[in-house]
């Protein structure tokens, strides 16, 4: 390939990634653990504690246990033997989230994919999960919004068939879904009404998606049972360079050209 050609496949490559953008693919479960084989063990933030930041509500009355807290959401076990994991407090305010938690990765890092696993043994609307992504490039001096994700559309009911709910979000163009992170926030929001039915955490229009969903803001908070960030294969990129490296000399050979 010649470097007028490699650079217009680059710019084309370029020009595709800024045009696409984060997509969110929901599955669910009968069961609360129907869907631990989906559990990212070992990714970036696997064991990380996270820090909790201001406007976090704390957790549910009933969540007592240290390990059903921060820990559960990256110990890559998902819902433990209490039933209670990840359970998040209730009645936060219309239009503010009930945790919101801060991870400092280790050096920046392309994305790959983030994971959200909800549920509950209970089987009814906190197993839905909304969750607003922010990330930084800088530290943590400043964060963007990646992504508004909300399991499933405003009046989704769950009466006993749900157990558990992943949310897979990664980028439509089949880059990474975010590049150079150093800081990553995840505020967690409300989903329910007591009757199963899943509804956004607004009064009014919600200002993330434009929309009214015609429903009161939710007050019930989901079971966050793990969280997934995965980065981008380092192993792959290198055999990937390595290849257009080799192929790029072969090209030369033939036409008997030098470096």
């Amino acid at each position: 390939m010649s470097r007028l050609a490699m650079f217009a496949a680059l710019t084309a490559l370029a020009v595709t990634r800024a045009l696409a953008a984060p997509t969110a693919v929901t599955t669910h479960g009968p069961a609360s653990t129907s869907l631990d084989g989906g559990i990212l063990a070992g990714d970036v933030i696997s064991g990380k504690i996270a820090t909790e930041l201001a406007g976090d509500t704390g957790w549910h009355g009933a969540n007592s246990d240290p390990l059903d807290k921060l820990p559960a959401f990256t110990d890559d076990a998902g819902m433990r033997g209490t039933g209670l994991t990840g359970l998040l407090n209730d009645f936060p305010a219309a239009g503010s989230p009930a945790k919101r938690i801060q991870y400092d990765l280790a050096g920046a890092t392309d994305l790959a994919k983030i994971q959200i696993l909800s549920g509950n043994n209970g089987k009814d609307g906190r197993v839905f999960s909304t969750t607003l992504i922010s990330t930084s490039t800088n530290g943590g001096t400043s964060f963007t919004p990646l992504g508004y994700f909300q399991s499933d559309p405003s009046g989704t009911m769950n009466a006993g068939a749900i157990g558990s709910t992943l949310v897979e979000i990664a980028e439509s163009g089949g880059g990474p879904l975010a590049s150079d992170v150093t800081n990553l926030r995840f505020e967690f929001f409300a989903v329910d009404n007591t009757g199963g039915q899943m509804r956004d955490p607004f009064d009014g229009v919600n200002p993330y998606t434009g929309a009214d969903d015609g429903l009161s803001a939710a007050f019930v908070s989901p079971l966050i049972l793990e969280v997934d960030v995965l980065a981008v294969p380092e192993p792959a990129t290198c055999v990937l360079l390595a290849c257009a490296a080799a192929a790029a000399a072969r090209a030369r050979r033939r036409t008997g050209r030098g470096s």
